[in-house]
């Protein structure tokens, strides 16, 4: 069975293809809306990579024994490989932009499908992100709770 995650991207993909069939010239005619979209992917994509530093940074890691450290470390480098794939998708949204745009200045004809592919990709790379600051604050709530957890089955001098 299908988790709520994949369910997710399927429902993205199939509304950016919709976008693509119910709007399918918004970026030939708005230079504006290709500017918008290299800065909000470019904004997405820095915060990202700045994000995915510190919760990929090995001190960041639970404190106690080598299996617990072992395990967490697996399930934050899973949860960066997703993160990992976003990133990809920004730079292939970016690098998909900046073509469509080499093809308009030099007024080059029947590269519509560049645009429909630029406008399919920001809208599912888009919707794909909604979802990523819950996904942060699951991880620092999940960091919280074990560390709570370790504390209270090991009591300290400063325990009242």
């Amino acid at each position: 069975m299908m988790n709520r995650r994949g369910i997710y991207i399927i429902l993205s993909a199939i509304a950016a293809t919709a976008g693509v069939y119910y709007a399918p010239d918004v970026l030939q005619k708005s230079p504006a809306a290709l500017e918008g979209i290299i800065s909000v992917f470019s904004i997405l994509a820095g915060v990202l990579v700045a994000v995915m530093s510190i919760i990929g940074d090995p001190s960041m890691l639970l404190t106690g024994n080598w299996r617990l450290g072992h395990e967490h470390a697996k399930d934050i480098q899973k949860r960066i490989s997703n993160y990992s794939n976003l990133i990809a998708l920004y730079i292939i949204i970016l690098i998909g932009v900046l073509l469509l745009m080499v093809f308009k200045d030099a007024k080059i004809v029947g590269v519509i499908w560049a645009s429909y592919a630029v406008q399919w990709l920001s809208t599912f790379g888009l919707l794909l992100s909604i979802p990523l600051p819950y996904s942060l604050m699951k991880i620092q709530k999940d960091r919280m709770d074990e560390e709570i957890k370790r504390r209270k089955r090991s009591p300290s001098d400063n325990d009242c």
